[in-house]
């Protein structure tokens, strides 16, 4: 593929996609609908929460959350559950005439129906124009998979529906010998033409005015304002974005209406509120009712997507690209997802760590020294987004002041909470989650000090110096992906570098006792990045080549039991262990047991620490001790087995080569061989740390 510089035009026009009447809405009061538009905002702490010993706010060691990256991160049911019916425009007739859920092919021409109404490219102020280098052109003949939808009126399928019978939008590029597949996620790649919508006709509708005259409530031509007890007044817009496959569609965004100022007077600015919702209509599975779902967020600069080498993931951010005559050059952001990266955190709240839902990465805004936040928001995104699974704990950091506090004072035992309060807009290193500790909860008190997962330096494949894939953001890793090649592909799929990093002594563990009485070393990158991210304690890795089973953050982690044994079944210590720590627990039920829990479609991976070759025995489910139904040979006369987590517990027994037959003709032993030697003293093995 070739990138090409091209001019940011407006969106020619050739195609009327509505009628006049069907840009019309009625404006209804909403207060009596109950709508809350669904915002994504982590409930606030309570108050006389966890405070520690040294006075740290629970808002000190607030922890950023990642962002999904994989295809079904793509689909329409993740863009749905970040919205909720809006019911006062379900209740509007004249939005029958509104077919903004009418799809439309893609490559045609697209454009606002009244010049006179919309909001161009010309009206859009763009924060990283200057860091996203060119854009591409597809040409008329690259198209994406056919749909085989029923209808190409989106509003009346299920998102379901659609995700099951319209592709996700996607292109190939060869380059470096290999191909490249990008793909955009649905509903959430934009254009930058935004309609005003307006009423088409008086209200039938009387009211008096100071005069005690009857009049319209409203006249045609005035703009339609929505707004209820918990929505401030806002006008709609209709926009257009790529839906699925080849198709592309009308959403519509609420933008704040303010008193005394103009719909036109000021740009639309990406990463703001004034574009501050989005709307999609779809069937409501619940009831089988076409409904309208808005969700909080905001807009942002570029297109960006999944750019997949052999199924593995990595991010891009594109200036914009052509795709037939249309031009597409933003992307939505939801608060839980990318848009946490923008959002700012208020000086009063700052504490020189990222919050849950907010980094104050806004590209619009600059650092202390006068210098740009742009390259820090693409490394971000980035860094948040190289991860199989959403709400991973990281820690994003952007400076290096720890590192540079112990090349002045080596050896010194650093209290990291206090030293980032002194640059309290930043990002700083040595984060320390401290909110349950004192109430004994481990999910909210842990540690950031000892995993080294990733960073970026900002810039893009195809940028001047950088020979990466095309757009796909800059990541270097860890030293957990450098020595994890055989459960983890990832960094050999991208050929990443490792990243330098140093382990320093030693950081007060307020998670390890509130008194500051504990001291841990601290493993940080120390290289030029802009933005790099360590792993909770608690958190099992977040290699982006994972296949995880869907829903398997919200099942949680389950147990897989490791045993060595005889051909007597004898236990046998210290004769295997996992080749690395999921850092997740096993349930009480195998106390005692070589155990880990790992997550549905992690690997498992295990080896033989006493030099021995052997076959190694997989049972799953909860029959293991009473049946031989269950149990296979997963590797064959191996001194290691990697194998994939099933969505139940397993176990894994490794036997000498030399009994197979017998536990192959009756597979009844092997239960009985488990049942003997569960939870058996001697194989409480060693694990790596």
């Amino acid at each position: 593929m070739v990138g090409h510089k091209f001019s940011q035009s407006q969106l020619k026009a050739s195609r009327a996609l509505l009628t006049r009447g069907a840009a019309a809405l009625v404006c209804s009061a909403m207060a009596a609908c109950g709508f809350v538009p669904r915002d994504e905002q982590p409930a606030s702490a309570a108050a006389g929460s966890d405070v520690g010993s040294a006075k740290y706010g629970a808002v000190n060691a607030v922890n950023a959350v990642n962002a999904v990256n994989a295809l079904n991160a793509l689909n329409a049911l993740n863009a749905l559950n970040a919205l909720n019916a809006l019911n006062a425009l379900n209740a509007v007739n004249a939005l029958n005439a509104l077919n903004a859920l009418n799809a439309l092919n893609a490559l045609n021409a697209v454009n606002a129906l009244n010049a006179l109404n919309a909001l161009n490219d010309t009206n859009l102020f763009s924060a990283l124009d200057g860091q996203l280098g060119p854009g591409i052109d597809l040409g008329d003949g690259t198209v994406a998979s056919a749909d085989t939808l029923p209808t190409k009126d989106l509003s009346q399928l299920t998102a379901q529906q659609i995700d099951d019978l319209c592709p996700v939008p996607a292109f190939n590029s060869q380059q470096k010998d290999a191909w490249v597949q990008y793909a955009l996620p649905k509903f959430m790649t934009l254009g930058s033409t935004f309609e005003k919508l307006v009423y088409d006709s008086d209200s039938p509708d009387l009211v008096l005015d100071a005069y005690g005259n009857a009049q319209p409530s409203y006249r045609a031509g005035d703009d339609v304002i929505v707004q209820s007890d918990t929505l401030p007044p806002h006008r709609l817009f209709a926009g257009y974005a790529i839906a699925c496959g080849n198709l592309a569609v009308r959403p519509l965004f609420l933008a704040p209406a303010i008193d005394g100022q103009a719909w036109d007077d000021h740009l639309l600015r990406s990463y703001e509120s004034d574009l501050d919702y989005i709307c999609l209509k779809f069937v409501d599975a619940n009831d089988g009712v076409s409904k309208w779902f808005c969700g909080a967020g905001n807009l942002g600069d570029g297109v960006t997507g999944v750019a997949s080498l052999n199924n593995s993931p990595r991010t891009f951010l594109l200036n914009s690209f052509k795709w037939g005559d249309n031009i597409w050059n933003h992307h939505w952001e939801f608060p839980a997802g990318l848009g946490s990266i923008s959002a700012r955190i208020s000086p009063d709240t700052q504490t020189g760590f990222a919050h849950d839902y907010a980094w104050n990465m806004n590209p619009n805004d600059f650092h202390a020294d006068g210098s740009s936040k742009a390259l820090d928001y693409i490394a971000s995104v980035g860094v948040k987004t190289a991860t199989n699974r959403s709400g991973v704990n990281i820690s994003p950091y952007n400076t290096h002041n720890l590192q540079d506090f112990w090349a002045s004072n080596p050896g010194a035992v650093v209290d990291s909470l206090a030293m980032a309060q002194l640059n309290p807009s930043e990002m700083n290193q040595g984060e320390v989650e401290i909110r349950g500790c004192a109430a004994g909860n481990p999910s909210l008190c842990f540690h950031y000090l000892k995993y080294a997962d990733v960073a970026s330096d900002g810039t893009m494949g195809g940028a001047p110096g950088n020979a990466d894939f095309f757009a796909v953001i800059n990541l270097s890793v860890g030293p957990w992906y450098a020595s994890s090649n055989s459960v983890c592909s990832w960094r050999a799929d991208w050929n990443l570098t490792q990243a330098p990093s140093k382990v320093f002594s030693s950081v007060i563990d307020w998670s390890a006792n509130l008194d500051g009485s504990n001291a841990k070393v601290a493993s940080l990158f120390t290289g030029d990045y802009r933005v790099a991210v360590n792993l909770a304690s608690i958190e099992t890795e977040r290699c982006p080549s994972w296949n995880l089973c869907e829903g398997s953050t919200q099942t949680g982690a389950h147990d897989a039991a490791l045993f060595a044994l005889d051909s007597d079944q004898t236990p046998l210590s210290g004769a295997v262990r996992f080749s690395y720590s999921s850092k997740l627990p096993c349930s009480a039920g195998n106390a005692g047991n070589l155990c880990q829990g790992f997550l549905c479609g992690e690997p498992v991976a295990m080896q033989s620490i006493d030099g021995l070759s052997g076959d190694w025995w997989l049972c799953s489910g909860d029959n293991c001790a009473t049946s031989g139904d269950n149990w296979q040979l997963a590797c064959r006369n191996q001194t290691d087995c990697v194998i994939t987590m099933a969505d139940t517990n397993v176990v894994v027994v490794r036997l000498p080569t030399a009994v197979r037959s017998q536990y192959l003709a009756n597979p009844t032993n092997l239960s009985n061989a488990y049942a003997n030697n569960a939870k058996a003293s001697p194989v409480s093995l060693s694990t790596p740390k």
